[in-house]
């Protein structure tokens, strides 16, 4: 955008340069408030009320997850007339923050049925399309679940290099597909009806032009959940390892060309790593407002906290890191769809950066309530901390994403 000024020292008009804009259109801002009320007067309070239920499929939200699929914030990366908002990636990063603002565990389960809609609708294409839109869209409890994670793997899928999924596809000559392997820590998997599966289906070559991505139903004969992982944080979605014993897909089962699925995932999900970022900012953001309203109230040395110099040195720290992340992120997010020579070190930038925010944030929130923190029935800053840590290796290993920009940095500079 350019604007007409007057020159200071000549009175004529001169044309000034470019005033960047950083604030959210009017649909935006209602967006962002819609989902922050919802995660203060709905989900917050529900997510701690369910977190420890000894049953693990007891601790998802399931009223919330359907006033959320009726507000049309499940299927809103999907475009509008197959059922979704056609949501951009910054419309996305704001969702992603509020739902963490109210509960990580939330934000995820959402964020991973965002993640997998766009694979398999932009992947997929008939028929396939039609049969996983007719129970994704219908159903309001309907989770999806990408799988990558291994044992052997780990957050090797984050970088280019020469590895291979262990999980393996071979073809029939009817050209349908047999899956073998297994996953681990799988997000959603123990309560998801539908799956995307990346498994290896060209061993010659490595894994960026060797797998195979297919649509797998949680009916499928030979395909079983065969254990829930039990965790310390996002204990509002559950993770599971997944076991494929000669399952039988038809042709259409697989997503796009051959060998080609992770690729194209990659290509597709340009936004993963920035939506990531924004959970752990929502969480780390609340931790700040918590812990700012405790040193508000709270009186100690004579004084409230917020009065004493140190603490407020460090309310101030936490509100300029979280300010510089959600800038970061706002900028990547903003860049998907706006720049056509996408720089991908930003998502992973975007991701790093936030996720070590969020420690430092949480960490110092923490200290702040002092004894109290680690009570966690009586004091919801232990569980934001408990959260965030998740992200230190969830959506890819911090040390992956910046193995990954030194390596683009390394080809842009050569």
């Amino acid at each position: 955008m350019q604007s007409m000024g007057t020159s200071a020292a000549s009175g004529s008009a001169t044309t000034v340069a470019p005033v960047p804009f950083f604030g959210l259109t009017p649909e935006l801002l209602e967006l962002q408030r819609e989902v922050r009320a919802f995660s203060v007067e709905r989900l917050r309070h529900r997510a701690r009320e369910l977190e420890w239920q000894p049953e693990p499929r007891d601790r998802v939200a399931w009223d919330l997850l359907e006033e959320a699929s009726a507000r049309g914030w499940r299927t809103m990366g999907l475009p509008r007339d197959a059922g979704g908002r056609g949501a951009s990636a910054l419309e996305l990063a704001i969702v992603a923050e509020e739902l963490g603002y109210g509960d990580m565990g939330f934000a995820v389960l959402i964020d991973q049925c965002l993640k997998a809609q766009r694979i398999i609708y932009q992947l997929s294409s008939g028929a396939t399309r039609e049969r996983f839109l007719e129970r994704f869209v219908k159903d309001s409890r309907c989770l999806l679940s990408i799988c990558f994670t291994e044992p052997e793997t780990g957050s090797d899928y984050i970088l280019d290099g020469d590895f291979r999924f262990a999980t393996r596809a071979e073809r029939r000559p009817d050209g349908g597909w047999v899956l073998d392997g297994h996953k681990h820590f799988i997000s959603n998997a123990p309560d998801a009806g539908i799956f995307c599966v990346f498994a290896c289906t060209d061993p010659d070559s490595p894994a960026v032009s060797g797998t195979s991505a297919f649509l797998v139903f949680a009916e499928d004969p030979g395909f079983e959940v065969v254990h829930v992982h039990e965790k310390m944080s996002q204990r509002g979605n559950n993770n599971g390892r997944l076991v494929f014993r000669n399952v039988q897909l038809p042709p259409d089962r697989l997503l796009g060309e051959a060998h080609r699925g992770y690729a194209g995932s990659r290509r597709i999900l340009k936004e993963s790593a920035i939506t990531a970022g924004a959970t752990t900012l929502g969480t780390a953001r609340a931790a700040y407002e918590l812990a700012l309203e405790h040193a508000k109230a709270r009186v100690q040395g004579g004084a409230r906290l917020f009065d004493h110099a140190n603490v407020r040195c460090r309310l101030a720290d936490m509100y300029c890191e979280l300010e510089a992340a959600r800038s970061l992120i706002w900028r990547a997010a903003w860049a998907v769809e706006h720049d056509p020579a996408y720089d991908y070190r930003l998502g992973s930038a975007a991701k790093v950066h936030a996720a070590e925010v969020a420690m430092r944030t949480c960490l110092s929130a923490a200290e702040l309530f002092g004894g109290l923190a680690v009570m966690y029935q009586e004091c919801e800053v232990n569980k934001f901390l408990r959260d965030c840590l998740s992200f230190l290796h969830s959506d890819g290993a911090q040390d992956s994403h910046r193995l990954r920009i030194a390596a683009m940095t390394d080809e842009t500079t050569a």
